[in-house]
């Protein structure tokens, strides 16, 4: 059975291991997300990919600089932290015999990055909404007032390419959560840390 002491540093390196793997498959997502438009005319078919979506191209950047992150920086500390078995390493993610100030600054570098996360999560959902939502109430809006000689196949390709987005983002969502989880865990281990110093103060 594993001790209190490394219960802290096995949980942040699962919650890393999951954001890791979140935003693997949220730029795989994004990055195969691909329109082609056939005009039925001698034209050749257009394609549109993420590329041409500012929202799309931040997203897929902030996936990237996130699996860096992760892969280069916090995931190696956290695996060190439960090798060390060292409540403080788990608490921060620093190196061994890192102080209070090192575990600070890795604790608040998770919080921009959870930041980070949010912010292409909901630039991607934004856009993918009301642009979707224009789609659905105009171009494909058929009798109601859209365009009905619009080719149902290229409503169903237009549909997917959203709904990959949609999923991109979600996806990036998810990864934001578990680094948000992971700075509640750091913040506690760090607070239950200094606790236990001031303790010893007295004895």
């Amino acid at each position: 059975m594993a001790s209190k002491t490394t219960l802290p540093s096995a949980s942040i390196l699962i919650l890393r291991l999951l954001t890791l793997a979140f935003l693997a498959a949220s730029l795989a997502v994004i990055a195969a997300d691909k329109l082609t438009v056939i005009d039925g005319d001698d034209d050749p078919p257009q394609s549109f990919t993420f590329r041409d979506v500012h929202a799309y191209r931040y997203l897929l950047a902030v996936a990237v600089i996130g699996c860096a992150y992760s892969l280069l920086l916090q995931l190696p500390l956290a695996a060190a932290a439960v090798a060390r078995r060292n409540k403080r390493l788990a608490a921060a993610g620093a190196g061994a015999g890192a102080g209070d100030d090192v575990a600070l600054l890795l604790a608040l570098a998770d919080v921009a990055f959870a930041l980070m996360l949010a912010s292409g999560a909901a630039a991607g959902l934004g856009f993918t909404h009301g642009v979707k939502r224009y789609f659905d109430g105009v171009v494909f809006a058929g009798a109601g007032g859209g365009w009905p000689e619009v080719d149902r196949r290229l409503q169903r390709e237009v549909d997917r390419f959203f709904d990959m987005a949609y999923a991109s983002a979600g996806l990036m969502v998810a990864a934001a959560a578990c680094t948000a989880v992971i700075v509640v865990i750091s913040v506690y281990s760090l607070v239950k840390c200094d606790q236990c110093h001031d303790d010893e103060a007295y004895l």
